[in-house]
């Protein structure tokens, strides 16, 4: 396999991409060049780097050389072009390897190319996808702890930013009467579709859609893993789907943020506590 890099303006992305691609490249990809953390685009927004690598990968001689010319001679490269070559792998056994069985309590969460660790027990069956979830990242396994360590049994459930829907389908699993799973993004929808036919759930212990599914609804438990900005605008929504003394988790926060997030929330919700894992918090709560 051969590799082309080279550093590029976020404006000049598409263009030299689709340059790559008609030359024969058979993959196109970027990274961060300058340590510029995106955290929080909107849905359906794709931002990239102001300073980004672009790498493509060829299988011909012929291909790369034809992309290196073409770039060589366009005026939106001004940077080195570094080619390389890489030694051929088994990409598809690389990437099953990033994702293995977790246990959460009672729960595991195990990819299809795994066997079922608990066959006799509680498990879920889920690969990355469509949609946010598999239990690998830190805030989802915070979730998923919090999940595993609750008392949900005939409890319901919102999951507010469902993504792959993981932590709705857990707390099915795990006892929850009937979980209402909401999103904005309709590949969030459809992936929690699948993940419930996948696990082979009852379709009937489920609500999912967008958050006209909840209209007067109130819940015992309200678990949202998103993100600081709207979990800070999410406030009063959550204030009216939860049940009075109802538990409120939230996440897809940073550690640095758990004060402002208690503060905002402090004239409605008691923070109970706060859980750590690298970078990232969970935060739970009771309404007043």
């Amino acid at each position: 396999m051969l590799q082309l890099r080279v550093q590029i303006t976020p404006q000049a992305a598409e263009h030299i991409e689709e340059l790559l691609f008609t030359c024969g490249a058979v993959s196109v990809s970027y990274e961060d060049a300058a340590d510029e953390p995106i955290l929080e685009p909107s849905i359906g927004d794709h931002p990239l780097w102001s300073n980004l690598f672009l790498q493509a990968h060829f299988t011909t001689e012929q291909s790369i050389q034809l992309a290196t010319k073409a770039l060589e001679n366009d005026a939106s490269v001004s940077q080195q072009i570094i080619l390389a070559q890489i030694e051929d792998q088994d990409w598809q056994a690389n990437f099953q390897q990033q994702f293995s069985a977790m246990q959460f309590g009672p729960l595991w969460i195990y990819p299809s190319w795994e066997k079922n660790p608990a066959p006799d027990g509680i498990s879920l069956q889920l690969d990355p996808g469509l949609a946010f979830g598999t239990g690998h990242h830190a805030t989802t396994s915070l979730c998923l702890s919090w999940l595993g360590d609750a008392t949900l049994k005939d409890l319901t459930v919102i999951d507010f930013g469902c993504g792959s829907g993981i932590l709705a389908l857990a707390a099915s699993r795990l006892g929850a009467a009937h979980v209402h799973a909401i999103d904005i993004d309709p590949q969030a929808v459809t992936a929690t579709h699948d993940n419930i036919d996948r696990n082979q759930l009852d379709k009937g212990n489920f609500t999912v859609g967008d958050s006209n599914c909840l209209a007067n609804i109130t819940s015992d438990i309200i678990i949202a893993n998103i993100l600081a900005a709207p979990l800070i605008e999410l406030r009063d929504v959550f204030l009216k789907h939860l049940k009075p003394r109802g538990t409120l988790v939230v996440s897809g926060i940073l550690h640095s943020q758990t004060n402002s997030i208690c503060q905002h929330y402090s004239q409605y919700f008691r923070c109970d506590q706060a859980y750590q894992r690298e970078e990232w918090a969970c935060i739970s709560f009771t309404r007043i």
